[in-house]
């Protein structure tokens, strides 16, 4: 199927794991994107693809008459600061997203949806007993929000109204987001790697995550699910000290009230989550071909990026 040509529409496109979806997906000269995008990005990098500027609630469904969708990335989710305007985002978002699934049921020949979740919605697990693709989802932190946002798609899933996939990724490590905000500019300002407790992980590499999302439409079946994550399970301990070992630093414990005092109760339960993952489908993990297998190869690649700006 890589080798066909596909008519992809990207919902979310300027985002961090949107933006290197875009730049997997343009290295095939078989795919033609189409994106939707609601905040600014990079504008001038985006033109020389099919551009729409708008939000999932005023996107103009006719649109697809021209455009016709044989794949869709699902990546638009409403944020919010607080849990007032996380709410009601949510609920926004689940109104917009309902009526997505209705539009798409009703084309001649419905897209492939692959919707990018995350490895919260599994909840805190053991390391002993990861989620795998199956896992009852029980929603944490920030994803306790976002699940109101997926739900249509789930019920679409289950209903079997459609082909829809759901990309769940655990810590993904690029050189903006969660990685930057709460581990870089930390050591830059104090020359420390903070620790966030002890709890077991699965990461990925920013570019691996956007191939294996892409693998997922390429090698998986209808309705089916990934896990999207590189190498063996890892405790964040460990992950902190492989980032102190290659910066040549120490550690420094950041306690659970102190993040939450900082930045609120949802991203301290996110930084202190234990969402180890496996996959029932290695063989697509495989099919993908991702570059960075061990935390320290993701790490090593991620410091030398974020020293050369």
């Amino acid at each position: 199927m890589n080798n066909e040509k596909r008519n992809i529409w990207i919902l979310g496109a300027t985002g961090f794991i949107g933006s290197a979806l875009v730049k997997h997906l343009a290295k095939n000269s078989e795919n033609h994107l189409h994106i939707l995008f609601h905040k600014q990005g990079n504008r001038r990098y985006l033109e020389q693809f099919n551009t729409f500027s708008g939000s999932l609630n005023s996107f103009d469904f006719d649109w697809f008459n021209r455009y016709p969708p044989d794949v869709i990335f699902h990546l638009a989710r409403p944020a919010g600061s607080n849990f007032i305007t996380r709410t009601l985002k949510s609920y926004l978002g689940e109104n917009a997203n309902q009526k997505w699934v209705k539009a798409l049921a009703q084309l001649p020949n419905p897209p492939m949806v692959v919707y990018v979740s995350g490895s919260l919605m599994y909840g805190r697990r053991d390391a002993e007993n990861p989620a795998d693709e199956n896992s009852e989802l029980k929603p944490d932190a920030f994803a306790k929000y976002y699940i109101r946002n997926e739900q249509p798609w789930i019920e679409a899933q289950e209903q079997g109204i459609m082909d829809v996939r759901f990309a769940r990724p655990g810590w993904i490590v690029g050189a903006k987001s969660w990685f930057y905000q709460f581990f870089w500019k930390h050591f830059m300002e104090t020359g420390k790697i903070p620790c966030y407790g002890n709890h077991p992980m699965s990461v990925i590499h920013i570019d691996d995550c956007a191939a294996m999302i892409d693998a997922l439409s390429l090698y998986g079946e209808k309705g089916q699910n990934l896990n999207v994550f590189s190498g063996d399970i890892i405790l964040h301990l460990e992950f902190c000290q492989i980032l102190a070992d290659i910066l040549k630093t120490e550690t420094e414990i950041i306690s659970y009230d102190r993040v939450k005092s900082l930045y609120g109760t949802a991203t301290a339960d996110a930084l202190a989550s234990s969402t180890p993952m496996r996959t029932l489908y290695p063989e697509i993990h495989e099919k993908s071909g991702n570059k960075f297998k061990e935390t320290r190869q993701i790490l090593q690649d991620v410091v030398l990026k974020l020293r050369d700006v």
